[in-house]
């Protein structure tokens, strides 16, 4: 499953940043909604990180950031997540084509 508006358990605010891949909208997701790809918040007020592997087992999930961290949290946490900004990737991807 992958993390959208729709399925936040909250939506915060929209962050516009100077990434290549534009802003995002701070939210919040059950831990069970991330996947390979999704964008998540280890700091509630830092920047998204991209989960490129997670792991579940005996009531904990385990997140693998871009860079090799990971992070432990139990399976039926509220984490701090992002959405990004679909716009500024579409536009993204038609530049670059």
């Amino acid at each position: 499953m992958s993390l959208t508006l729709a399925n936040a358990a909250e939506v915060l605010d929209h962050r516009v940043t100077t990434t290549p891949n534009g802003g995002f909208t701070r939210t919040t997701h059950h831990a069970g909604y991330l996947g390979p790809g999704d964008l998540w918040r280890p700091e509630q007020w830092g920047l998204p990180h991209t989960v490129t592997e997670l792991r579940r087992h005996a009531g904990r999930i385990v997140l693998i950031d871009q860079v090799g961290e990971t992070y432990t949290y139990p399976t039926n946490a509220v984490l701090a997540t992002a959405v990004a900004d679909a716009l500024v990737s579409a536009h993204t991807e038609l530049v670059h084509t």
